[in-house]
């Protein structure tokens, strides 16, 4: 028998950031002004201006729910690499590679974009300059090793849901939600909807919560063997 003290700590550790970090993800989604696709600089920036603290605040909330979800990240780690190591390994380190990237993007798509709008409306740039400043963030091909870095969290999480149901540590239906809350929070630095985005945030609840109950439900025996 497994006999480890910190196994609890792990096992309910992982459960609670899979549903903290999702419920964090939607709080942001909705307080989120409306993002408005590229070649509308002028509008958005008009909308960040009337909604700078919303969109702020809401980015700022973002950010926390990728660090919440960081103890899950490992702890999803932690039980599959117990009957798959190698998957378990890359997976795990893609998956935290991927967070990075995503904190990055939180980074430039709210703070710095929330600068240029704040500045279209308080400052000599006026709001033109302020949507040729948001364009060139947007355009600037130095983006690329932020936006693309997100492909890490997607496959690394796909592989991770994927382990940990082939290893029967999760029930299927469970890690195939969450699989797809994955695909669409990934995407969603190209799909730009605040309607798909709040989709998003609820099917990944639902699915952090789904993988949080079967973890629940498990003794720390099972966790440490990666498996119900």
């Amino acid at each position: 028998m497994t006999n480890l003290p910190h196994l609890r700590l792990y096992r309910l550790g992982t459960a609670a950031a899979l549903v903290v970090a999702p419920l964090l993800f939607l709080a942001d989604n909705l307080l989120h002004p409306e993002e408005l696709a590229r070649g509308n600089e002028l509008e958005q920036v008009r909308l960040i201006a009337d909604s700078y603290t919303r969109w702020q605040a809401a980015h700022v909330i973002g950010f926390l729910a990728i660090l919440a979800f960081t103890p899950a990240v490992l702890g999803l780690t932690f039980l599959v690499r117990r009957r798959q190591p190698t998957l378990g390994l890359v997976a795990g380190a893609l998956a935290l590679v991927g967070l990075i990237g995503l904190a990055a993007v939180i980074v430039i798509d709210g703070f710095a974009w929330g600068i240029a709008g704040e500045l279209s409306a308080t400052s000599f740039l006026g709001p033109e300059g302020g949507a040729e400043v948001l364009h060139d963030l947007q355009e600037s091909e130095w983006a690329l090793p932020y936006y693309l870095t997100p492909l890490g969290f997607i496959v690394g999480m796909l592989l991770l849901a994927i382990g940990a149901a082939r290893q029967g540590a999760v029930p299927a239906w469970a890690a195939a939600v969450l699989a797809l809350a994955v695909l669409m929070v990934g995407t969603e630095t190209a799909i730009v909807s605040n309607a798909y985005f709040i989709a998003g945030a609820v099917v990944f609840l639902v699915g952090g919560a789904a993988v949080a109950l079967a973890i629940l439900r498990m003794s720390d025996e099972q966790f440490a063997q990666g498996r119900l």
